[in-house]
């Protein structure tokens, strides 16, 4: 009786404790998991046209980051590979990120995913994923996620889609 009293204060401490995320559209063409108390993007538009739009969340010391680039123009997904690879490497600077693990790049479905493992200048472990399909540029990061499980960061990583309008 006393396991099962601690199996459930441990699973509602967990429950309590574990970020609530919905599907939201991000632009035309894609969707995103966002916490749905702070779900506000931020809507900048490039010199060049492109759209980019941004949230971030943080809650128990986890910070959850969802960046989405609308592009003017179609792009191959080889010439998109490059240009998120590019992207990946120009954020790394304002985040204060001073080293990679690895990129593991992997196509599927006429679309492109990049896994990243990144740390910062604190020695804080973040974990990105990048998604294009040569229209759509999306980076998804969560920061600090030695503080999560790996089920809720995965779960928020993973929850980038293309769709419709917008996709190739």
């Amino acid at each position: 009786m006393e396991n099962l009293f601690v199996f459930l204060a441990t699973s509602f401490v967990l429950r309590a404790t574990a970020p609530r995320f919905k599907r939201y559209l991000i632009c035309p063409g894609c969707s995103s998991y966002l916490n749905s108390s702070a779900r506000t993007l931020h809507v900048r538009q490039t010199k060049g046209g492109d759209k980019v739009f941004f949230n971030e969340y943080t809650e128990g010391g986890v910070t959850y980051g969802t960046i989405c680039v609308q592009m003017q123009e179609a792009y191959t997904l080889e010439d998109a590979e490059s240009i998120l690879v590019h992207y990946l490497n120009r954020v790394r600077r304002p985040m204060d990120i001073h080293c990679n693990v690895s990129m593991e790049i992997k196509t599927a479905n006429r679309q492109l995913t990049i896994t990243d493992y990144w740390q910062d200048s604190q020695g804080i472990d973040w974990k990105i994923k990048g998604y294009t399909n040569g229209r759509i540029v999306g980076v998804l990061y969560v920061k600090n996620i030695s503080d999560t499980t790996v089920s809720n960061h995965d779960a928020f990583l993973d929850g980038f889609r293309f769709s419709g309008r917008g996709a190739n």
